[in-house]
């Protein structure tokens, strides 16, 4: 009675684990090395970062050639807070080189304290062969929207 009854055990613990693993092995299934994943993780710590008005962070995940440029907009970030941000979907380009991600971000002034939603388009690429993410982020102009609220 006792051995029948660590052998359903197991074999409840095996189907309920296989039933929680099998979406996991279907994503790898289709995404092999894993480019999803390393995107979501790049895409979700850049929009943090910029949540949290953490400049210095957002910035590594910007392409180089607009380092220079998202920096400079280091100064309109301190007059805002963003509150929430929503993540929407995700397109990849042709073989999964490139992203596109659309993201809105609810933020204030805090001259104004009125809520606006600033909707950034996030074009994201991969810089090499590995799975390192960097992104075009189009956020000129868009934090106007919120700094120049009366």
């Amino acid at each position: 009675m006792r051995r029948s009854a660590l052998i359903a055990l197991f074999v409840s613990l095996l189907l309920f684990s296989s039933g929680c693993i099998w979406p996991l092995i279907a994503e790898v299934a289709q995404d092999p090395m894993g480019r999803g994943a390393s995107l979501d993780l790049a895409q979700r710590k850049y929009t943090n970062a910029v949540r949290w008005g953490d400049i210095e962070e957002a910035v590594q995940l910007v392409h180089p050639e607009l380092r220079e440029d998202f920096l400079s907009y280091e100064g309109q970030f301190e007059g805002i807070r963003v509150t929430d941000f929503e993540i929407g979907e995700r397109v990849y380009g042709k073989g999964q080189e490139t992203a596109t991600v659309r993201v809105t971000y609810h933020a204030y002034s805090l001259s104004s304290m009125v809520e606006r939603e600033i909707k950034e388009v996030q074009r994201w690429e991969r810089l090499s062969a590995g799975n390192d993410w960097v992104v075009r982020p189009e956020l000129a102009g868009l934090l106007d929207q919120v700094t120049d609220i009366q």
